[in-house]
This record gives structure tokens, C-alpha cells and sequence, in this order.
């Protein structure tokens, strides 16, 4: 069976040496918590666009979701694309971190997914 995760409401790996082996098994534990309302994945160093597709569709599926913070996270064009889809699907993300991590290329899709999120209030 699936991993089930019914009262966590937070998450915070930050520093952490996850790969995307890890972020499969967290986006598990995502999907199966119906009241998670943080996940802090600062200063994350390895993980790659297969594994930000994870944790994307696994975002899609919190549906009480607050918070999202990313700093220094190493972020490619194509991922913040991919976190981008995620953010337009999650109606309740008041709050996203992705500190000093864009590039011009990857400013397009984040523009355009927050104006598609109606309870956003911060982005830092």
C-alpha cells in the first residue's frame, strides 16, 4: 500500500541530501496527506527535473497547501516550468519561496501561473 500520512502538516528537509530517489518517496507522502499545509525545501542541491516532476504533481494533489519555500534551491528553466503547472493547481498556496533561484527564461511560466493563483499573497 501507499503511505499514509492522515496529521502531517508539515515538512522541512532543509539541507537536506535528497536526491530524486527521496523525492519519490516524499511525494508519496504528499499526495496521501490530505491537511499539509508547509513544505520547506530549502538549499536542496540534487535534485533534477525528473524529481521536480514528482514533487509538482504530488503539489497538485495537497489540497490544503499554504506554504512552498525553495530558497537557493538550484532551479533550471525547466523545472521552475514544471513547479509553475504545480502552482496553478493548488488553490490554497498562499505563500511561495524561490529566493534569488530565477533566470529571465524561467520568470515567463511563474508570471503566468500566479496570476492563476487566487489565494497567493507572498513570493519571495
Amino acid at each position: 500500500g501507499h503511505p499514509t500520512c492522515p496529521a502531517l502538516q508539515s515538512i522541512s528537509l532543509i539541507c537536506s541530501d535528497l536526491t530524486d530517489n527521496g523525492m519519490e518517496l516524499l511525494s508519496e507522502a504528499i499526495r496521501f496527506s490530505a491537511v499539509l499545509q508547509n513544505i520547506s525545501l530549502d538549499f536542496l542541491r540534487l535534485i533534477t527535473v525528473d524529481g521536480m516532476k514528482l514533487l509538482s504533481e504530488a503539489i497538485q494533489h495537497a489540497p490544503a497547501l499554504r506554504s512552498i519555500s525553495f530558497a537557493y534551491f538550484d532551479f533550471t528553466d525547466d523545472s521552475l516550468k514544471i513547479l509553475s503547472e504545480a502552482i496553478r493547481h493548488a488553490p490554497e498556496l498562499q505563500s511561495i519561496s524561490i529566493g534569488s533561484n530565477i533566470t529571465g527564461n524561467g520568470m515567463k511560466p511563474l508570471s503566468e501561473a500566479i496570476r492563476h493563483a487566487p489565494a497567493l499573497q507572498c513570493i519571495s
